[in-house]
């Protein structure tokens, strides 16, 4: 462990930032900006209201990416074509992989401590563009818990692009309601821009009788260019120049429960 968090400090203290949890800073759910005195960002108080959507209303992003910046650009190149040994000399594949194996190993279990349930399953977030083959990010996730049981969830076909960040269950199939009946299941994503293509991912299990969802993504990307906006000034907070620490819990966003 003492190895890991030594390499973790030295390849992504300087590129990845820990996403902050503060009241009327933060988004209580996705960890954004908000406008004081508001404890969400709009687009996750909206979908909290659909009667009829059930939401996951647990969300840990590891890491900010700032667009332009590059952790942001590493949510792209990871994912390049490229052949699978390839892929794993690639310095955007092995930072993502350092994040997921910072959490396995510092702060998994601390999803057990704050959820009603432990965690039983997990699922990897398919692509709605229609690529295939084996997905940079299933691949990354095989770095989680492994007593999560792997569930499958596939892709609806010909979802339009204009609808992809919807709140829409329906963009998702589940072949086996039986593998998250009762449980509490961690929807795995790659970056959070509005939440949709989680969350649309959290309802069809929830819908399909899942107890518990919780979704943790990689990145929540971070815009910039909102000055003189109401969220400028929980921008310049959340944004300090910091290293990255695997001492910051991406639940609480301080110590560890």
């Amino acid at each position: 462990m003492s190895d890991l968090r030594e390499m973790i400090r030295e390849r992504l203290g300087a590129i990845m930032t820990n996403p902050l949890r503060i009241p009327n800073v933060t988004c209580d759910v996705c960890t954004g900006p908000v406008p004081s005195p508001y404890a969400r960002c709009y687009r996750c108080h909206t979908d909290a209201r659909r009667e009829a959507v059930p939401v996951a209303r647990r969300v840990v992003p590891l890491t900010y990416a700032v667009v332009g910046t590059q952790a942001d650009r590493d949510m792209y190149r990871y994912k390049d074509l490229m052949p699978a040994a390839q892929r794993l000399r690639n310095p955007s594949y092995q930072r993502l992989l350092l994040l997921l194996l910072g959490f396995a190993d510092a702060h998994a279990s601390c999803l057990d401590v704050v959820a009603l349930r432990p965690v039983t399953g997990m699922i990897v977030v398919p692509s709605l563009r229609g690529r295939t083959g084996t997905h940079p990010l299933a691949t990354l996730a095989a770095a989680l818990p492994s007593h999560w049981a792997r569930a499958e969830l596939r892709a609806a076909l010909g979802v339009p692009e204009s609808q992809r960040r919807d709140l829409r269950p329906e963009h998702f199939i589940l072949p086996d309601s039986a593998a998250v009946l009762g449980g509490h299941i961690v929807v795995i994503e790659d970056a959070w821009v509005t939440g949709g293509h989680a969350q649309s991912a959290a309802a069809t299990l929830l819908l399909a009788g899942a107890a518990e969802v919780s979704i943790l993504v990689i990145a929540r990307r971070i815009r910039t260019d909102f000055q003189r906006s109401p969220v400028e000034a929980s921008l310049q907070r959340i944004l300090t120049d910091r290293e990255y620490s695997l001492d910051i819990c991406p639940i609480t966003g301080g110590d560890c429960v």
